[in-house]
Order: structure tokens, then C-alpha cells, then sequence
């Protein structure tokens, strides 16, 4: 469930990602699913944050969607850092995907993961942890 889809700021943003044919499929998912996910508008690209708690603290999950080449895409999983000034960011790996091959349920162990804030029983499959590509901010 995508909680902050109405929001009159959002509406700019999610205009200008459904022009990507593989943004608006993952946000149409990110809608139906019974996981609840908040679009972040400052962001680059596609950016989703974990909404639930997570042992009683926020849930800091973010997943970043963007293209790595023609017809391929990564979510990459991260949290930023806690220091206010800092930009780093602690990678938890990416999934590296076809636009051609994907499929719907291929979305939902990505938003299952991103709501448990990484829990590690959860990784979805296919998640990588070395990459050879440059994540935007």
C-alpha cells in the first residue's frame, strides 16, 4: 500500500516516475500490496521507505529503483546514516532485474522485506551484495 500517494506533493513526483514504464509497474505493485510503503519526492529515481515499526524504533528501510542499462534495473536496498551531515549510506545488497523478465510476484518479497526493516530471514532472492554500478543518490 503506497500510504502517501495523495498527497498533493506526491502527485507531482509520481507523474514524473509513471513516464517510466518500469516505475509506474512497481508503483502500481507498491499500491496493491499489503505491505505499506511511502514514496519519497525528493529522491532520484524511485524511492521507497518501510512504514512499520520496526521493534518499537522507525522503520529506516529504504529501497532506490533505477536503471543500470537498457531494460535493466536495480532496487537497492540501503539505510541512511544517522549522522545529520553525513550522506553515507549502509548498503544491505540489490536485485538486479529485466524489465522484459519481471514479474509481479517477483516485486513482493522486495516490499515484504523493505516493511520488516531488513529483517534477515526475509532477503529476497536473487539479492546481491557486490555490484559493479554507481547507485545515485
Amino acid at each position: 500500500m503506497l500510504i502517501n500517494s495523495k498527497e498533493a506533493d506526491i502527485q507531482g513526483k509520481l507523474a514524473e516516475l509513471k513516464q517510466t514504464p518500469f516505475f509506474a509497474r512497481i508503483l502500481e505493485l507498491a499500491a496493491a500490496s499489503p505491505f505499506s510503503v511511502r514514496l519519497e519526492p525528493e529522491a532520484s529515481h524511485l524511492e521507497l521507505a518501510g512504514t512499520s515499526p520496526v521493534s518499537g524504533r522507525v522503520n529506516r528501510g529504504l529501497m532506490k529503483v533505477f536503471p543500470i542499462g537498457p531494460g535493466r534495473f536495480a532496487a537497492f536496498f540501503y539505510k541512511r546514516s544517522q549522522v545529520p551531515f553525513s550522506r553515507d549510506r549502509f548498503a544491505y545488497g540489490a536485485v538486479i532485474t529485466e524489465e522484459k523478465r519481471f514479474k509481479a510476484e517477483d516485486a513482493e518479497p522486495w516490499f515484504k522485506w523493505l516493511d520488516s526493516g531488513f529483517h534477515p530471514e526475509l532477503v529476497p532472492p536473487n539479492l546481491k551484495r557486490a555490484f559493479a554500478f554507481t547507485v545515485p543518490d
